[in-house]
C-alpha cells in the first residue's frame, strides 16, 4: 500500500503540473472526474476527507474554486470575500438535528436580538478587564495537573483543557462556578463528548440513535439546571449579568439553547487548540524554550495585566490557527443565482468558503503546509497580505474570537511557565477529525504528555 500511495502521489504531482499549465475555462466550476477521485482515494486512504479537499485546492488553484459532492468550495481570496459578504449562512439544513439548531448560530438573521444583547460582554476590552478570572481557572487546572504529574502519571491535556475551558465559560459568561475542574460536571462533559465527538466528528453513532437522544436529553436537563441557578443568583453588581440579558432578550428556552452554544463552542474550541499547541511544543523543543523564556520574563506583568502583549506566544498561536484552523470552512447558501467574478452559481447551492484550503495555500503563504512558529512575528509582505480567517469573516464572524485568543494566550503562557511538555509512548500522532455539521476540526484522539514541573 505504501508503494501504491507513493506512485499515486507522483501521478498527482504530474497531473497538478499539467493542470496548472492549462488555461482556465472562463465561467467554469471544475469538478474532479472518476480518475482523479480514484487517485485521491489512494493517496488519502484512511484520512480525513479534509485532506482530499486540500489536494483539490492545490489541483484547481488557478480556478480558485471547485465542485465536490454537490457543494462548491471557494478558496480564492477575492471570491471568498465576495461570497462571505453577499450571502447568508445556510444553517437551516446542516444544523437540523443539532442541539444548536435554535441558537443564534442557526439564525438566518444578520443581527439577531441575542447577538445585540450580548455584544458588550464580548468586547475585547471588557474581556481583558476580567482576564483575572481566566488566570484563576488556569492556575486551578495547573495545580491539579501538577499533583498528577508528581505522582508519575501521564497527563490527558485534552480532558483537562476541556474542564478548564468549561469553568472559564462559567465564570466569564455566566458568572457561575461550574466546578468542572473539580469533577462536578461529569454528566455534562460526557453528553458533550457523545454529541460532538462520537456522533458528529467520529460518526460512531447517528443523530437518531438512542445514545444520541439520551445525551441530548441530559444536555437539556443539565443546561436547564445551570440556567435556573444562574437566574436565581443574587446580583452583587450594578451591571446586569450576561445571563440576565440573555434571558430578557429571548426568554428561558432560547436562553437555555444559546447557553448550550456557549458551553459547547466556548469549551470545544479551546479544548481542541490547546492539545495541538502542546503537541507542537513537545515536538519543537527550541520553540517551547523560547516561549517559556518569554512567559517567565513577563509572568508577573501578565498576571497584573492580562491584556499584556506576548509577541512570540501570539505569533505561535496565530500560526497554530493558520496551519490547523479549528473552523475549516464557512458555510453559505445561495437563494438565487449569484455571479461571482466570471462564475455563475445557481440558486440553492451550498457554498463552503474553504478556510483550511485558504490557510494552507501555496499561493497565499510560503511553506504553506508547514508549522513556521514565528511567521507572524515579523510578517513579511506575503504573510501580511494573505487572507487569514480562523474565526470566520463578515457580519457573522465568531463573536467569541477575543475570548478564545485571550484564553489561549493566558493558558499557554501559564502552562509553559509551570511545566515542560514531553512526548511519551501514550502520545498519539497528530491526526484530525471533522465535525462537518458544526464546522469544527480537532484531534481524533485525546492528547497525553509527560509534564515536568519547574
Amino acid at each position: 500500500m505504501a508503494l501504491l500511495q507513493m506512485l499515486a502521489r507522483a501521478c498527482f504531482t504530474v497531473m497538478c503540473f499539467i493542470q496548472n499549465l492549462l488555461p482556465c475555462i472562463k465561467g467554469r466550476i471544475p469538478e474532479p472526474g472518476r480518475w482523479l477521485h480514484a487517485l485521491l482515494d489512494v493517496i488519502h486512504r484512511g484520512e480525513n476527507k479534509l485532506f482530499k479537499l486540500e489536494s483539490l485546492t492545490d489541483f484547481y488553484h488557478t480556478y480558485g474554486l471547485f465542485r465536490f459532492e454537490n457543494k462548491v468550495y471557494i478558496f480564492d481570496p477575492k471570491l471568498t470575500q465576495t461570497v462571505i459578504n453577499k450571502l447568508e449562512k445556510g444553517a437551516g439544513d446542516y444544523l437540523e438535528n443539532s442541539p444548536l439548531k435554535d441558537t443564534f448560530l442557526g439564525s438566518s438573521s444578520r443581527s439577531p436580538e441575542i447577538r445585540r444583547a450580548i455584544a458588550a460582554l464580548f468586547r475585547k476590552s471588557t474581556l481583558e478587564e476580567r482576564g483575572g478570572l481566566i488566570i484563576a481557572d488556569v492556575d486551578n487546572m495547573c495545580n491539579k495537573i501538577g499533583l498528577e504529574a508528581k505522582e508519575g502519571h501521564v497527563i490527558n491535556i485534552t480532558d483537562w483543557s476541556l474542564r478548564m475551558a468549561m469553568d472559564v465559560v462559567g465564570h466569564m459568561l455566566l458568572q457561575l462556578d461550574l466546578f468542572a475542574i473539580e469533577g462536578k460536571q461529569e454528566a455534562l462533559l460526557e453528553c458533550l463528548m457523545t454529541i460532538l465527538h462520537r456522533c458528529y466528528a467520529l460518526g460512531e453513532i447517528t443523530s437518531d440513535s438512542e445514545e444520541f437522544k439520551q445525551a441530548n436529553e441530559t444536555l437539556q436537563k443539565e443546561t436547564t439546571t445551570i440556567l435556573e441557578k444562574a437566574l436565581q443568583k443574587e446580583d452583587k453588581s450594578t451591571d446586569t449579568r450576561f445571563v440576565i440579558k440573555l434571558h430578557e432578550a429571548c426568554g428561558f428556552e432560547q436562553a437555555r439553547d444559546n447557553m448550550k452554544l456557549f458551553l459547547m463552542a466556548g469549551s470545544e474550541t479551546t479544548a481542541s487548540t490547546i492539545p495541538v499547541f502542546c503537541y507542537l511544543m513537545a515536538t519543537y523543543a527550541r520553540v517551547q524554550d523560547e516561549l517559556r523564556q518569554e512567559a517567565d520574563e513577563n509572568m508577573a506583568a501578565l498576571r497584573a495585566d492580562p491584556a499584556l502583549t506576548l509577541p512570540k506566544m501570539e505569533s505561535v498561536l496565530r500560526e497554530v490557527l493558520r496551519v490547523y484552523p479549528i473552523a475549516p470552512f464557512i458555510s453559505r447558501q445561495t437563494t438565487q443565482q449569484l455571479v461571482v467574478g466570471d462564475v455563475t452559481i445557481g440558486a440553492n447551492t451550498d457554498i463552503k468558503a474553504f478556510t483550511w484550503g485558504i490557510h494552507r495555500s501555496s499561493t497565499q503563504w510560503d511553506q504553506s503546509k508547514e508549522f513556521v512558529p514565528f511567521r507572524f512575528l515579523n510578517s513579511g509582505e506575503k504573510s501580511a497580505s494573505a487572507m487569514y480567517i480562523p474565526f470566520g469573516a463578515g457580519s457573522r464572524i465568531c463573536i467569541g474570537q477575543h475570548l478564545a485568543m485571550l484564553e489561549l494566550k493566558l493558558a499557554c503562557a501559564i502552562m509553559l511557565n509551570r511545566f515542560k511538555f514531553c512526548k511519551v509512548s501514550e502520545t498519539p500522532e497528530l491526526r484530525f477529525v471533522t465535525d462537518w455539521a458544526h464546522a469544527v476540526v480537532h484531534p481524533d484522539k485525546d492528547m497525553f504528555f509527560k509534564l515536568e514541573a519547574r
